[in-house]
């Protein structure tokens, strides 16, 4: 008996081992990718356990967008080498929290990478960063607790990523390291955030020492591996904050209008930014926010979607108290009607796209625009959009895939620069014709009569003709070119272009510039190679 289960066992495990093979010998070679490797080094000496990270730019969709591809860290003789890397637009850093690149090293690389290329020698030389570390205190000198603190970089040193920011610590104590050697103002509390949402803010921002004016400033100086200690901020004083509180009413009944988004915009001498948008008017109509500082401001109300309403941005001061009578009535509004049009693909294809897609409308000139004005897309490309305000109105195709609005045609007459909407008025008869965007343009740049200095920067940019000057719905789209002057273009429609490729000297203030035209077709991709001539007339720069 124990014999035979061992022989039935024996015979599974052959006929196992038949099919690994079998399947070994049919799977598809898996293929081999691109590399990317090079070496991390500080004062010409490799840098073991630095992390080297990849970004790929995803083009798939009408946003770029950076995902991590790859991270590795490198040997104990500072090298490093990833694999197996799709082609692509890429950009690449070395990462280490106490260096820096050294002078007239970018921080982060552009590679374009074919199909299955090697690229070497894609090194990242470091320096020790420096460090700025104080105290921030109110007038009494008591510690100011999880108060934010960064730098501001002055002008002619470029632009640094990551930005260079910290808070205090439960002492008032903050500690910026990793500092690229530069010259820099420090500033300490709430402004606005890098998105642009107004945040509360308890005291006036302050730079060191003491003082809310930027160019009162003291600048810091930090050098390579430099300790600059003991630069104190003090809040001279509390900064007042106010509260605004409203209702939102029908117009025409005077009744509440509960449950609809608002949102406030607070305008500045350098722009606008905005806060609240997910909050909601309670079963009253009534909103409210809290820990405004004195400025100009207008509230925004987002109708649901669908609805056939909106309400008129009005703009108030708040000046040394609250502001609590504000009342905004709804109105009709106008109402566009039409049918979208995908040109180059079959009506497969097009239902496909159209059932995935949106389409936004917004008054040129205007601030914001109403989030109810949208709409979705019917497979037949039918749409409706309602509330909107008199004015130009203007078109954009909301999609996963690289969709471009080609010409707008109301009645049969085409729209350069968008579709003229009366108040209240219901237009119908609108469409709207697009392509889908799957053409691409490589190439490289080659340099004739002279040598590129370190600082070199390259530039493409892609320019479709027969436009009409100042059309709203242009085709221009500017491409990434990395160190070698290679380039990628995608999600073009097809058409004719006109390439304008140049190379610049920062450090001379020089650039030279040159022209060459393509033809693209729908879903190409097309190889093409300009020259740029050093010896000819130089472009000076600002």
């Amino acid at each position: 008996m124990i014999s035979s289960a061992r022989q039935v066992i024996a015979c599974i495990l052959a006929l196992f081992s038949i099919a690994v093979v079998a399947h070994a010998q049919i799977a598809p070679a898996k293929e081999a990718g691109g590399t990317i490797s090079g070496k991390v080094t500080l004062k010409s000496n490799g840098v073991p356990g630095v992390n080297v990270v990849v970004r790929r730019t995803d083009l798939s969709s009408s946003h770029r967008r950076e995902v991590i591809t790859s991270k590795v860290i490198t040997a104990e003789d500072g090298t490093y080498q990833i694999t197996n890397l799709p082609p692509g637009e890429y950009r690449i850093m070395a990462v280490a929290p106490v260096f820096v690149p050294a002078a007239d090293e970018n921080k982060e690389r552009v590679l374009i990478l074919g199909k299955d290329e090697t690229i070497e020698h894609v090194d990242f030389a470091l320096v020790r960063g420096g460090t700025i570390t104080g105290k921030v205190t109110d007038a009494e000198g008591r510690p100011i607790v999880e108060e934010p603190v960064s730098l501001i970089i002055l002008p002619g040193q470029g632009h640094f990523y990551p930005p260079y920011n910290s808070s205090t610590d439960d002492r008032g104590v903050y500690r910026l390291y990793g500092l690229r050697p530069g010259s820099y103002k420090v500033v300490a509390g709430r402004g606005t955030n890098s998105f642009g949402h107004i945040v509360a803010r308890t005291y006036k921002q302050t730079y060191y020492p003491s003082t809310t004016e930027p160019d009162e400033a003291t600048v810091v100086e930090v050098s390579e591996g430099s300790e600059t200690r003991d630069i104190d901020i003090v809040f001279s004083r509390t900064a007042p904050t106010y509260m605004v509180r409203g209702r939102v009413v029908d117009g025409e009944t005077g009744q509440p209008v509960p449950s609809v988004g608002y949102g406030i915009t607070r305008y500045d001498k350098g722009g606008s930014s905005s806060r609240g948008w997910g909050a909601v008017t309670n079963t009253r109509g009534e909103f409210s926010m809290r820990n405004l500082s004195p400025g100009t401001y207008a509230v925004s109300i987002a109708p649901p979607p669908g609805s056939n309403w909106r309400v008129e941005e009005t703009r108030f001061e708040i000046v040394d108290r609250d502001v609590t009578d504000l009342v905004f009535k709804t109105i009709p509004s106008a109402t566009v009607s039409g049918v979208v049009v995908l040109e180059g693909v079959d009506d497969k294809a097009a239902k496909d796209h159209l059932k995935r897609m949106a389409i936004v409308a917004y008054i040129e000139g205007r601030p914001q625009y109403a989030p109810g004005a949208t709409s979705n897309i019917n497979e037949d490309g039918s749409f409706e959009v309602r509330g909107l305000g008199s004015g130009t109105a203007l078109f954009y195709l909301h999609s996963n895939s690289n969709v471009r609005v080609e010409r707008i045609e109301r009645d049969g007459a085409i729209q350069p620069r968008g579709t003229v909407v009366r108040e209240r008025e219901h237009v119908k008869g609108v469409r709207i014709i697009a392509q889908i965007g799957n053409a691409t343009i490589r190439g490289k740049i080659d340099i004739a009569h002279g040598t590129l200095p370190a600082d070199a920067r390259f530039s493409v940019w892609a320019r479709r003709l027969g436009e009409e000057q100042g059309a709203i719905y242009s085709s221009g789209q500017r491409s990434q070119v990395d160190t070698r002057g290679q380039f990628v273009i995608e999600g073009l429609t097809s058409g004719q272009y006109e390439l304008e490729a140049g190379v610049f000297f920062p450090s001379a203030k020089l650039g030279y510039m040159t022209k060459k035209q393509v033809v693209v077709a729908a879903g190409s991709t097309i190889e093409v190679d300009i020259t740029v001539d050093l010896s000819s007339t130089p472009i000076k720069q600002p």
